[in-house]
């Protein structure tokens, strides 16, 4: 198990990583828990946060409380008071915050497509 606190490392792996208040920019793990912490790739088979910035967190089980994520890739997300851009999972518990999900960034692209191709219609015109 490694244990890591107040400091800024580039990378931490091992089968238990725990960081408390540092900065990290690659955890790759079993297991991650981060709180107070800053991390940007975290890779895993579950990981917990609690009041930690991430970038991009990979993993099969995701617990996050009081969060900020710019992208959760994962099999069951758990979110609470939390905020994340992106959020790929197929299973979301709780309420997550300023979401695009697979369905509405296809909804989005959809849209954008229809809107595209009727102003190129109305310029022919």
């Amino acid at each position: 198990m490694s244990h890591e606190s107040g400091s800024v490392f580039a990378a931490v792996s091992g089968d238990s990583v725990e960081i408390d208040q540092s900065a990290v920019r690659q955890v790759d793990a079993e297991r991650v828990e981060l709180r107070q912490a800053a991390a940007q790739h975290v890779h895993g088979e579950s990981m917990e946060a609690a009041e930690s910035a991430l970038f991009a967190v990979r993993a099969g089980e995701v617990t996050m409380r009081d969060c900020a994520t710019f992208a959760v890739m994962g099999e069951r997300v758990h979110v609470k008071d939390s905020s994340t851009l992106l959020l790929f999972a197929r299973s979301v518990d709780g309420d997550a915050r300023n979401v695009i999900t697979p369905a509405s960034a296809f909804a989005f692209g959809l849209g954008a497509v229809i809107g595209i191709g009727i102003l190129r219609r109305l310029r022919r015109r």
